[in-house]
């Protein structure tokens, strides 16, 4: 952790049989000002996965028999009613988790796809008041499920160049 940074955390809870898309926002208003260059960067993110008990995920939270689930789980910049697509400009974190079981056996795998500050250079800035952490299980599992995001991040006066180039990218769409 870098001198500057400090953390923000919060957790999605997907209830046992339920699946419509939860969400969360960490409120960051404290720490920004946009129209006077401070904004919030986020250096990295982190998604973790687990039961809602709290332990790890079990094969009975996916169904009694064989079955397989799958999650996903985002991190916005901008508030939002449901998963977005890449190309919306706000999206700076995504992961898929996919779980199965055959009755006997139980297998997990977690899709973290290269959108995340850990791999930009300079984090991604964040210059809204929120933070929005979603999650949409798209077909209900059986066990209630516990999504946590985890952001290590900075604060950073932006100056006037900087603030024109970030207006000429997110208007780009």
């Amino acid at each position: 952790m870098a001198k500057d940074t400090f953390f923000l955390r919060t957790v999605v809870s997907m209830a046992a049989g339920a699946s419509a898309y939860a969400s969360d926002n960490i409120d960051v208003s404290a720490y920004t000002d946009p129209a006077r260059g401070r904004v919030l960067v986020v250096d990295k993110a982190f998604i973790t996965f687990q039961g809602d008990g709290p332990s790890p995920l079990l094969e009975a939270d996916i169904y009694g028999s064989a079955a397989s689930r799958g999650m996903t789980a985002q991190a916005c910049s901008e508030k939002q009613i449901a998963l977005v697509k890449m190309d919306n400009n706000s999206v700076f974190q995504y992961v898929n988790l996919y779980a199965a079981t055959d009755g006997t056996s139980f297998t997990m795998i977690e899709q973290e796809n290269p959108l995340n500050p850990g791999h930009f250079t300079g984090g991604f800035i964040i210059p809204t008041d929120a933070i929005h952490c979603g999650v949409d299980v798209g077909q209900a599992w059986v066990g209630g499920v516990d999504v946590g995001f985890l952001f290590e991040v900075h604060t950073e006066k932006l100056t006037l160049q900087r603030i024109q180039e970030l207006l000429v990218s997110l208007t780009a769409n």
